[in-house]
């Protein structure tokens, strides 16, 4: 854990805050704060940081133990079982690690979520860290952490996803580069490139970190970082570490571009851009979020927040980037932990030399209502017995009540594959609409005979097409569905052999959903494939 360094007090060991502090002005650093070191505080608090952290992990760990498992969980299990350098749409790190956990204990959702609860550990203990760097006293560095645990963000490592290691590894980025700026070792900017380069294996957002971050730190410095031979020697291992992505998305027509397109359309079609401005507001909770707002009040104020102003820049070209380009909110997630550790910072400032009263009653109401919403957490899924009607999507359904469908699937499948004809099913296969659905049934499938899967939809239509041997396929769409009326109208013959409708069930799992027997292709299935491949998520009914 960081300590303080040899050298005496700097900045962030001044007792004073002292506002007035302007953009335009850290555009004049002088040569002192471009080249000296910067003291932290006397303590890192870590035994308070890592208990918070390790609490409110513990506490979700309850919750997430109850769930099934989720469609993007089965989606990853179903790459681990296909090992491959590079995936439509994520890197290989996560399938590797489903692949793991599957081998050590299979079919665990338990030991499938241990990594994303300890990689929340891991950024809750970054944000108090980065609010050490920037000069915050112990009990606001614990404020930054307990920030972290209570905000939504936390819903996102309660299930095995590419965003949770997305998460952690762009915070450690930030932190690193936050503690290269205050004691210049420069072994920290190696340590950047080596995390990006572990990070580009999981998702490529952290591209968009790397340019937001070298913009701001060319517009406001420490401009010095540029001039480093360290940074340079990160910047090529984390270039070299892309080659082998590269050189499968250029074999693979760029599927990586497709479907950005893809969740730009489908963000569009689900709220737009002032939904994601919204879900941008909405994920840092409600500690997290004024943390978050006096990290921005900080660094464009306060002077012992200047040498960290290039984290402002970043922050604000990342947002203009996600709502213009229609991208996803948590795409700017990456960078919350160093921008709750600079508002614990700032808050420190204001309260330990003003003692502002209304500042210090509108924090601990915010802390409070952040408890009530871990505990709301922590009780999750809620009894079925309180659904009262269809939800409108699986992840909503799943966080609420745990009820995700999938097994009823798979048993609607297997039902409708040991009702064919004995002639028919040794050469039989299953198709469906969504990659979700395919991943189900290739967990599922594990411990009742379901025919091999396909699906033409995103990552999974890259695992092929079925056999051209194939005479029979039994296909799983959503009922009225473009692509549904698409894939039927290859086949001579189409047949509804079973319907599952879950009154109080979820689109595409379990409700308003048709299974059908199709028989004799019109082509081949590999000519036909690659015409009915799509990227948008077929609309649930």
């Amino acid at each position: 854990m960081p300590r303080r360094p040899a050298d005496g007090p700097g900045p962030n060991q001044s007792a004073g805050y002292r506002g007035g502090g302007t953009i335009g002005e850290a555009m004049t650093l002088t040569h002192t704060a471009e080249t000296e070191s910067i003291a932290a505080p006397a303590r890192f608090a870590w035994r308070g940081v890592v208990l918070i952290s390790g609490l409110m992990a513990l506490v979700l760990s309850v919750s997430a133990a109850r769930f099934q498992f989720a469609g993007d969980e089965l989606y990853y299990l179903a790459c681990g079982r296909r090992l491959a350098v590079s995936y439509v749409d994520n890197g290989p790190v996560v399938p590797l690690i489903a692949r793991l956990c599957d081998l050590i204990a299979p079919g665990s959702v338990i030991v499938l979520r241990i990594p994303g609860l300890l990689l929340l550990i891991l950024v809750s203990v970054l944000a108090a860290a980065v609010a050490f760097e920037c000069g915050a006293r112990p009990r606001y560095q614990l404020l930054a952490a307990a920030a972290y645990g209570a905000s939504p963000l936390v819903l996102g490592f309660t299930v095995l996803t590419s965003v949770a290691f997305d998460l952690a590894l762009q915070g450690l980025i930030c932190w690193l580069l936050v503690r290269w700026v205050r004691i210049r070792q420069d072994r920290l900017l190696v340590a950047v490139g080596v995390t990006a380069a572990v990070d580009v294996q999981d998702k490529w957002l952290v591209l968009m970190l790397a340019a937001c971050i070298g913009l701001g730190v060319l517009a406001v410095g420490p401009r010095e970082m540029l001039r480093r031979t360290a940074l340079w020697v990160g910047l090529l291992i984390f270039a070299a570490a892309m080659i082998p992505a590269l050189l499968w998305q250029a074999s693979h027509r760029w599927p990586q571009l497709a479907t950005n397109s893809a969740i730009a359309r489908e963000t569009a079609q689900n709220g737009g851009q002032w939904g994601t401005v919204a879900a941008i507001l909405m994920i840092s909770g409600f500690l997290g979020g004024g943390l978050g707002a006096l990290g921005l009040y900080g660094l464009v104020r306060s002077p012992r927040l200047r040498p960290y102003r290039f984290l402002l820049i970043a922050a604000v070209l990342m947002v203009v980037l996600v709502v213009v380009g229609h991208g996803r909110a948590y795409y700017v997630a990456g960078i919350i932990p160093a921008l709750f550790g600079a508002g614990a910072s700032t808050l420190s400032g204001l309260l330990d030399t003003a003692g502002k009263r209304p500042l210090r009653w509108t924090f601990t109401t915010l802390t409070v209502l952040s408890a009530a919403l871990t505990a709301f957490f922590a009780l999750l899924p809620y009894p079925r017995s309180w659904i009262v009607e269809p939800h409108d999507g699986p992840l909503g359904s799943l966080q609420h009540y745990g009820n995700d469908g999938w097994a009823d699937l798979a048993d609607a499948v297997h039902t409708a594959a040991i009702g064919l004809p004995p002639a028919e099913q040794a050469g039989a296969v299953v198709v469906t609409a969504a990659y979700n659905q395919a991943g189900a049934l290739d967990q599922y499938g594990r411990s009742q005979w379901i025919p091999p899967v396909y699906s033409p939809h995103r990552g999974f239509a890259e695992f092929g097409p079925p056999p051209d041997s194939a005479q029979t396929i039994l296909y799983v769409g959503f009922n009225g569905g473009s692509e549904q009326q698409a894939f039927l109208a290859e086949f001579a013959h189409t047949t509804p052999a079973l319907r599952l409708d879950n009154e109080l069930g979820i689109g595409g799992q379990n409700h308003q959903l048709t299974i059908w027997i199709c028989r004799d292709p019109l082509i081949p299935m590999s000519v036909a494939w690659p015409k009915l491949i799509y990227m948008v998520a077929p609309p649930t009914p």
